[in-house]
């Protein structure tokens, strides 16, 4: 019973703490309001500015090659893995007992071969993918900086719909998601 009276205890001085944390930030922004300072919101939808930045498509095109062509190489060792498998399958009757553990181990090591040039492969993409994921979004941030401080907006939120987003509802006029992707694309 003692527990549960020290956390009733705690529960109301936790409310009474922040609900005078409301109070204090509406009479704030009361006394703000009343000062005459008013303040300039904004919000961008950054799905949005991903898909449509030029940019961002051309580093990915170029991702995109660069995954292709090492593909291509782990194809042809894929390739030379299952040829071997197939020979061995289908002559293992008639080969020697020496062929058939030469060319075991030969599929064997070109196996263990694929699976680490395929992880090291995989990594390669991973760490270009996340440069140009980090080349981008400061690029982004950038020219929101630039727009929000040329406009005078004092807070800018991300407007992304759905159970991630942060905004709930907001007017088209704060959205400023044109401005930011003009500006992104005449660089």
């Amino acid at each position: 019973m003692l527990k549960y009276v020290r956390w009733i205890s705690c529960g109301i001085v936790f409310a009474l703490a922040i609900g005078g944390m409301g109070w204090t930030m509406q009479s704030s922004a009361a006394q703000d309001s009343a000062a005459g300072n008013t303040y300039k919101i904004g919000v961008v939808d950054l799905q949005r500015v991903l898909a449509d930045y030029d940019k961002r498509k051309q580093k990915y095109e170029e991702l995109q090659a660069e995954v292709e062509k090492l593909q291509a190489d782990i194809d042809t060792l894929s390739k030379t893995i299952e040829d071997n498998k197939k020979y061995y399958e289908e002559g293992k009757a008639t080969m020697s007992e020496d062929e058939r553990f030469k060319l075991r181990e030969s599929i064997e090591n070109d196996y263990t071969k694929y699976q680490i040039e395929l992880k090291s492969r995989q990594s390669k993409i991973d760490n270009m993918e996340e440069r140009v994921l980090k080349e981008v979004f400061e690029d982004i941030q950038q020219a929101i900086s630039e727009i929000a401080e040329k406009e005078n907006y004092h807070l800018v939120l991300n407007a992304n719909r759905g159970p991630r987003g942060s905004v709930l509802y907001h007017s088209a006029t704060i959205d400023v998601t044109s401005a930011v992707l003009a500006k992104l694309n005449s660089k």
